[in-house]
């Protein structure tokens, strides 16, 4: 088993890999996908950006109450974020395109900063983009460390940090005490983001998503800065 130090240096050291992957990409996207819920969901009508489980359960609890005028209020954002996997995908179905993040990407990031300025009379449409955006994410961001992580949910990141936990207090085995800090770590950068965005949404706003694109923009250049010729062999 490696000593903490080790441990904690792995984390934080720079990948061997591609740099999409890499811990400090996974805590950005995390922690702004946690300020946009909150602005969304205290600034946009109580609506998630990135959890369309949350949505689809308001839409059946209002069905079942019958309230209708709700329904394309809590469809039509998981409708969007399905049409973002689907752009995403073509973008990573390109053959020779080791660079396939950055056009989805550099659309996420302008749909998110654009959608921020329509007033909240509009919501109706925001919300339905803000889902397309965290669909697209979905897909441009799928791995972290080369370990499987969703970047826009908390609930796969957590459950892998309990067993990757649960796995290493049985098995002694340094890669599992290793992915229970890195999936600890996304879960407290969302965590805290939704904080972060909750505090701020008095004083900013529906602007508070501008801090979304910000951090994006961040990630941006950490993980699609021009790769060297190793890298640029490498593909999801």
């Amino acid at each position: 088993m490696k000593p903490k130090h080790e441990l904690l240096n792995e984390l934080v050291v720079e990948d061997k890999e591609e740099k999409e992957e890499s811990v400090r990409v996974g805590l950005l996207l995390s922690a702004g996908i946690g300020v946009l819920n909150a602005c969304t969901y205290m600034a946009r009508g109580h609506v998630f950006a990135s959890s369309q489980s949350g949505n689809l359960l308001y839409l059946g609890m209002d069905l079942a109450q019958g309230e209708f005028s709700n329904v394309t209020k809590y469809l039509f954002p998981p409708l969007m974020f399905a049409i973002g996997i689907v752009i995403a995908e073509h973008y990573h179905d390109r053959p020779h395109y080791p660079q396939w993040r950055k056009v989805p990407f550099l659309i996420e990031i302008f749909l998110i900063g654009a959608t921020t300025f329509l007033p909240e009379s509009w919501n109706a449409l925001a919300n339905p983009i803000f889902g397309l955006c965290c669909g697209l994410q979905t897909i441009i961001f799928r791995r972290i460390r080369s370990n499987p992580l969703a970047t826009i949910v908390i609930n796969s990141s957590f459950q892998n940090a309990v067993v990757s936990l649960t796995r290493f207090l049985h098995l002694h085995d340094s890669s599992d005490a290793f992915r229970s800090v890195l999936y600890g770590i996304i879960v407290l950068a969302y965590f805290l983001g939704i904080v972060a965005g909750a505090l701020m949404v008095p004083y900013m706003g529906r602007y508070v998503s501008l801090v979304t694109a910000a951090l994006f923009i961040w990630c941006l250049f950490i993980a699609l800065a021009p790769a060297s010729p190793k890298d640029t062999s490498l593909n999801n």
